[in-house]
Formats: C-alpha cells, structure tokens, sequence
C-alpha cells in the first residue's frame, strides 16, 4: 500500500514499491501529490508509456526542481547524466522533508534489460543513505500497469 504511506515518518527511510491493481484499492486513501507538498516533499510523476530515456531523466528532475538539469543519459564526453542526477537527489536529502517518485505503467520497463528504470533503481539506492540517517519518507513506487486511479491523482492536470 504505497500510496496510502507515501508521507508516514514510520514508512521513512527509502522503500522502493512495486504495485499492482488490486481488487480492495481504495484511491480515497491516497496520499495526494497537494499533501506532499504541504509537508515539503518532493514529488515527481512519469507515465512511462510516454517518455523514453531523455524524457525521464529530464521531466524527472525539472518535477523535482534539482539542481542541474538538463541531463543527458549518454553524453560523448562528461559525467553520465543519470550520476548527475544521483548528485543533485543527495543534495537534495539535505534540504527537503522528503522525496516520492511515481513510474505509472512501468511494467514493460522491466521487460528490457538496457531500460532506463534499471539506472533510475541504480542511483535511487546509492543516495538513499542520506534520506535513511535523516529518517526522511524517500519512496520511488513502480505501478506496473495501468491503473486510472494513479494516473488521475499523480499524473499531470
């Protein structure tokens, strides 16, 4: 039940979700993106149905207003995009209540073993430790297939 805890100091410190529809889901307990804010936490939502890698990475961090967008996920020359991004969440750890990323539609990502989702997990557990010593909610919840009730609450008005 992610969605009902994305904002519970008990469910603090970084829990990654994998969720599915379920017959007993009850959108009414949300926690809706307006409370998150009210409490400071960052949210960021990507239906990934409709972004490829660039599209993420980038919608990613302008939804969560990090520090060095754009990024560019394979640059000829530079630091990888996606350890640029990893650098700004730590930093962010240090001056936000807490972080929630949203995937919708994420099962097909999973599906492809050179997808984008496999980098976001990678830097997702790398920076985690700094929100875990503050005791701070950090959530990256994958909703695997479609589930209306995701998408109007967390997607884009």
């Amino acid at each position: 039940m992610p969605y009902e805890n994305l904002d519970d100091p008990a469910a603090a410190g970084g829990r990654i979700h994998f969720r599915h529809r379920e017959a007993d889901d009850d959108p009414a307990g949300y926690v809706t993106p307006a409370t998150l804010a009210a409490k400071g936490i960052a949210f960021a939502y990507v239906d990934a149905t409709r972004v490829d890698e660039y599209e993420a990475l980038n919608s990613l961090g302008q939804q969560l207003r990090t520090d060095h967008p754009p990024y560019d996920p394979a640059p000829p020359v530079g630091i990888d995009g996606w350890f640029r991004f990893m650098d700004d969440l730590e930093t962010m750890a240090d001056r936000e209540t807490g972080m929630v990323i949203v995937i919708d539609n994420a099962a097909a990502l999973f599906a492809d073993a050179r997808s984008w989702v496999f980098k976001l997990i990678s830097v997702w557990v790398l920076q985690l430790p700094r929100w875990q010593r503050r005791k701070a909610p950090c959530h990256l919840a994958f909703q695997m297939e479609a589930n209306d009730a995701v998408e109007q609450i967390y997607g884009p008005k």
